[in-house]
């Protein structure tokens, strides 16, 4: 699921800053509130639907957008 890849991401993250000796800690609360992920130009919006759904596949390349103010 979507969320299911949001906290590999989170674990992904907070991995490589430990090696790598960078910042400690990061307001994943503030990116989530941030930014969105996206595939393709999609928003992937809904965390309960499968990646299968938005078509994301092994190795496909996600990235984060800003959103933009109301």
């Amino acid at each position: 699921t979507v969320l299911d890849l949001k906290k590999a991401l989170r674990r992904h993250v907070q991995l490589r800053q430990a090696r790598q000796g960078g910042v400690q800690h990061l307001s994943w609360k503030y990116i989530w509130r941030t930014y969105h992920l996206t595939y393709a130009g999609e928003k992937l919006a809904d965390d309960r639907k499968k990646l299968r759904e938005y078509g994301i596949r092994n190795r496909d390349e996600v990235s984060f957008i800003k959103k933009l103010r109301k």
